[in-house]
């Protein structure tokens, strides 16, 4: 039983990793437009999100806002702390 247990969780890992994001980015392209971490808010508002998503820390309080673009098989994710890009996720689907 323990066999057949292994074998299902290392099965489920290697599924789940084409669905992994990757989060090491500094820039990501957007049509003709390039964001890049350290840019304004307003950059990414251009552009026209198709989700915005408010971050909490764990109090409650306000922690940031992630913007989401959906693409064709992929998904960016821009994270924006005090008016700047902190960081940009690509999801790949």
């Amino acid at each position: 039983m323990d066999r057949m247990r292994v074998i299902f969780l290392l099965l489920s890992l290697w599924l789940a990793a084409p669905a992994a994001a990757s989060c090491e980015l500094s820039s990501a392209r957007l049509g003709n437009a390039l964001l890049k971490v350290g840019d304004s808010e307003r950059k990414v508002l251009e552009k026209e999100p198709d989700r915005t998503v408010r971050l909490e820390n764990r109090r409650g309080g306000a922690a940031g806002i992630r913007y989401d673009f959906y693409l064709r098989g992929k998904t960016i994710q821009v994270y924006v702390r005090g008016g700047r890009i902190s960081t940009i996720c690509h999801i790949n689907e």
